[in-house]
């Protein structure tokens, strides 16, 4: 009888676990789709060549 007890208790925790780290990850895509979506809706703008410049400029780093 023991040893049943002991395969339902492993069944449980690994079912357990399982949801556990489901849930973790269907959070975290729900996340990253959200993000993406929002990323998708910004509308893409074209920078003239100085102001492209400058903002490459301001991005390096200086030694």
């Amino acid at each position: 009888m023991s040893e049943i007890k002991g395969q339902l208790l492993g069944i449980v925790l690994v079912v357990t676990i399982f949801a556990a780290v489901g849930g973790v990850l269907l959070g975290a895509f729900k996340t990253a789709a959200s993000n993406t979506a929002e990323k998708i809706k910004e509308q893409p703008t074209i920078q003239e060549p100085a102001e492209a410049h400058a903002a490459l400029d301001s991005n390096l780093l200086s030694f």
